[in-house]
């Protein structure tokens, strides 16, 4: 178990030419010393793989301390009990007619209609059919019906959208 007085002679021996004064020594102590020591001296080591200068900066240490924190407490939460996966067994033949009617109900469908064919598609079809198909399915009916482009965003931090650069044909 590393000590304080442990990982100070690190920190002077990762920086040697460091001169600190007495209000730094003081400062590093208060807010490095209640610290998990093992932990802190990663961090330590860490910030100077990091950053290779000749004073390390007291906020470089912390945040890497907080990393290895954060790190070590998601790995030790623990797993929700995982369910066992739908295993469907969609018959190809029966995918490939599925596909073929309902690309046949959206060529005779009005763009009023298009909740209806979406509701059908996800109801009836969906079970029976592989989910690329409905997916391209509705797609198909979207632009059809409805004039509706499918393409890839990105939500921001504010949740504004902002478009990839690449659209669902290009992928398909």
């Amino acid at each position: 178990m590393r000590t304080w007085d442990e990982n100070r002679a690190s920190i002077n021996q990762l920086w040697p030419q460091c001169q600190w004064t007495d209000e730094e020594r003081r400062l590093w102590h208060d807010d490095l010393h209640a610290l998990d020591q093992p932990m802190l001296y990663d961090a330590l080591r860490n910030v100077k793989r990091n950053h290779d200068t000749l004073y390390p900066q007291l906020k470089w240490i912390l945040d890497s301390y907080r990393e290895l924190a954060a790190a070590r407490k998601l790995a030790s939460r623990p797993q929700p009990a995982r369910e066992e996966k739908l295993k469907l067994n969609i018959d190809d033949e029966e995918d490939r007619k599925m596909t073929a009617d309902f690309l046949a109900l959206v060529d005779l469908s009005q763009p009023s209609d298009f909740a209806a064919v979406e509701k059908k598609v996800l109801d009836i079809g969906l079970p029976k059919m592989h989910s690329l198909s409905a997916v391209r399915v509705l797609n198909y009916a979207r632009l059809r019906l409805l004039g509706e482009e499918p393409m890839f965003s990105r939500v921001t931090r504010v949740g504004d959208l902002v478009p990839m650069t690449k659209t669902v044909k290009e992928f398909a």
